[in-house]
């Protein structure tokens, strides 16, 4: 069986190339009162949830700050001039990471600051381990983001020469050599509707023979989602505080859902997993408290028919 054209596919790794130019935002950490540098976001030994919000900055002992530095893991990943160091930065995968935070003044002379920080909620690479197909993401059961994202991993006794991703038993997206890395992809091939779906994933060697494997999943709404034409998708919108900002506790929390064509019968608030809050109806707006250091915040909505609503940032308690 020789499958169809292949469908055009966005791959993760050209999003994690673009994932790495930092987006600059706007400072509130101030400077230390001696000689140093200060790390302000994320908090130390911290959990983050996929794209980290760096914060510092730095006072020279005499003369001037000139550039100040991002290190992860070592790999020198940014550099500015000034005192100061405010950006999103994106390409950081999941696991305990190795920050270091290092500032040059006029005379030449390095001030640092280090700590350690963990990611999660990216997909990763999935290596196979024997001969078959392996579904790393999404996970059984799992609720994951309409804008689908998937890993696969994939052995054959010959050599792969096609993979199709099949949704609900509708052809979904195709692939074809080369794999990078050999036997594996990560990639996004578009939206699929909010709901209950399944997915099944199949890869052809170069005789004909298939390997294949299938899970289940619920989709959820997704404000990056684009829109159909001029119709929007329907989104829960996260109106304060926004992903990476600075906040005092207690702080206002505020949300609400647009473009729903059935009624929202319930929206909670997640602090770090936990739910802190709750209401009902299609609108959130309710004070928080959390201890002071960097959470991950999610809203989560319900309509009647039982879709999902969700929005996941990241907030630091000053």
């Amino acid at each position: 069986m020789k499958p169809p054209l292949r469908r055009s596919v966005m791959f993760l790794t050209t999003l994690f190339v673009f994932g790495l130019l930092p987006l600059v935002a706007a400072a509130e950490c101030p400077a230390p009162a001696t000689a140093g540098v200060v790390i302000c976001q994320p908090s130390p030994n911290s959990t983050v949830f996929q794209t980290p919000h760096f914060e510092a900055a730095a006072n020279p002992a005499s003369g001037s700050i000139t550039s100040i530095s991002v290190l992860i893991d070592g790999k020198d990943v940014f550099n500015s001039s000034g005192n100061a160091l405010d950006l999103f930065q994106g390409g950081v995968g999941n696991g305990k990471h190795a920050l270091v935070i290092e500032a040059t003044d006029s005379f030449g002379r390095h001030l640092r600051a280090s700590e350690s920080f963990t990611v999660i909620g990216n997909i990763s690479f999935c290596p196979p381990t024997a001969v078959g197909m392996f579904i790393c993401a999404p996970t059984a059961s799992s609720a994951v983001s309409q804008n689908l994202e998937f890993s696969l991993g994939f052995k054959g006794l010959a050599t792969i020469s096609h993979v199709r991703i099949y949704i609900d038993n509708a052809r979904f997206a195709d692939f074809s050599p080369p794999f990078s890395p050999p036997g594996q992809i990560l990639g996004s091939a578009g939206p699929v509707s909010a709901g209950r779906h399944n997915m099944t994933a199949i890869a052809w060697d170069i005789h004909g023979q298939t390997v294949k494997s299938s899970v289940n999943f619920k989709a959820f709404f997704d404000g990056g989602c684009p829109p159909k034409g001029n119709v929007c998708t329907p989104v829960l919108t996260a109106d304060a505080p926004q992903d990476g900002d600075d906040v005092k506790s207690p702080f206002l929390v505020s949300a609400h859902v647009d473009f729903n064509k059935v009624s929202i019968s319930a929206i909670k608030a997640y602090l770090d997993g936990r739910v802190v809050a709750e209401s009902f109806g299609p609108a959130f707006h309710q004070n928080l408290s959390a201890a002071k250091g960097t959470h991950i915040l999610t809203l989560q909505a319900w309509d009647v028919h039982g879709n999902l609503y969700r929005v996941t940032e990241n907030i630091n308690v000053q």
